[in-house]
């Protein structure tokens, strides 16, 4: 094989690997999405708030596993108003300082919709340790999230902060 036609054929499995999907979050606000978020098998995130009326802040877990995003564990320093064990869905467990925990959820979260609350509420989602702040570039605002596969290329363009 000639040099020119073994760098074309290079080109065309490196063109045709960028364009394979990976799995990843939409993130979209009042019906428009507004950031896309490659998933890695076993890739966790976190979503804290301020509870409107103890004011505590309450972290969720959730895991990405299996092609499936689950909510898999929610953190208080003790359960609020709204908040607490539901039978049968997950254990309470004691953490440092007389806070509480439900861990072994496993509820699967894709499609989720929640209304964001105001900035003071501080809706923040954790990827790869990076706040994305959602409460205070959307108040009161409709997100949803949802399962997307993107073409790697792009989802290596397209993982942003929505606030920016």
């Amino acid at each position: 094989m000639k040099r020119p036609t073994l760098a074309f054929l290079a080109l065309g499995v490196g063109l045709f690997l960028l364009s394979l999907p990976v799995p990843g979050m939409r993130l979209s606000v009042d019906g428009r999405p507004i950031a896309w978020l490659p998933l890695r098998e076993g890739e966790r995130l976190e979503l804290t708030w301020v509870h409107s009326v103890s004011g505590i802040r309450v972290r969720e877990i959730f895991r990405y596993q299996n092609g499936t995003l689950f909510f898999t564990e929610t953190h208080n320093p003790w359960f609020a108003a709204g908040l607490g064990e539901v039978p049968g869905r997950g254990r309470v467990v004691a953490e440092a300082g007389h806070a509480v925990a439900i861990v072994d959820i496993d509820e699967p979260a894709w499609n989720l919709v929640f209304r964001l609350g105001a900035p003071s509420v501080d809706h923040t989602l954790w990827y790869r340790g990076r706040p994305l702040r959602l409460s205070r570039c959307f108040p009161h605002a409709r997100l949803a999230w949802s399962q997307e596969r993107r073409p790697w290329l792009l989802a290596r363009f397209l993982a942003k902060d929505p606030c920016l």
